[in-house]
């Protein structure tokens, strides 16, 4: 059996933006698209002393909308895609206090899915893995926010499922662990940057 060592951990960030971002840029560009690939290295029992070997370990996908409090939010995610139009839609329709919030200044940052390869989980990597975007390619976010639940696949529960709820159930408590709290729905928001980065 292989020990992870989550200090050996590699990140590969991809960012698909098209043209220079700014203010004045179209809606449907303006969001930040990146991709977040994720090793580490391992070592077997038998290998003393060697350099282990690199496994995958996970991946997340995310936007990045710089300036979020100073644009035309609904507008904006609308254009992206039908995932990120429902979260400007839950935002300036049934929170627009969060989005007050960051009207002071700072990105937001939208986690569309975080996973970790079955076999490391159970170590709350997803949580390192999180504080390392917030870190790097999210250190100017204001502002985090996830729908906590499962991913549906054609050999996955179906939705309202008593399997779904049970993954829905423990995705939230999952983040709400890192410190996401209840924004609408099954939206969690996170706004303690400062305890991210520590």
């Amino acid at each position: 059996m292989a020990n992870l060592v989550p200090e050996y951990l590699t990140f590969d960030y991809r960012c698909r933006f098209r043209g220079i971002p700014g203010v004045h840029h179209d809606p449907d560009d303006y969001p930040m698209f990146w991709t977040v690939k994720v090793r580490g290295r391992v070592w077997d029992e038998e290998d003393d002393g060697g350099d282990g070997r690199e496994v995958p370990v996970g991946e997340a996908e995310l936007y990045i909308v710089p300036d979020a409090g100073i644009i035309d939010l609904f507008l904006t995610l609308d254009a992206v895609n039908q995932e990120v139009a429902n979260a400007g839609e839950m935002l300036t329709i049934n929170r627009p206090d969060l989005i007050d919030d960051l009207s002071l200044g700072g990105d937001l940052l939208l986690l569309s899915w975080l996973k970790i390869a079955p076999k490391y989980r159970g170590n709350k990597l997803g949580h390192a893995i999180l504080k390392a975007i917030i870190s790097t390619v999210g250190r100017s976010s204001a502002m985090v926010l996830v729908e906590a639940v499962p991913e549906l696949t054609d050999n996955g529960p179906m939705e309202g499922s008593p399997p779904y709820m049970a993954g829905r159930a423990a995705l939230r408590r999952y983040w709400e662990s890192f410190g996401f709290r209840v924004a609408h729905g099954d939206y969690l928001v996170f706004d303690d940057m400062a305890e991210a980065r520590d």
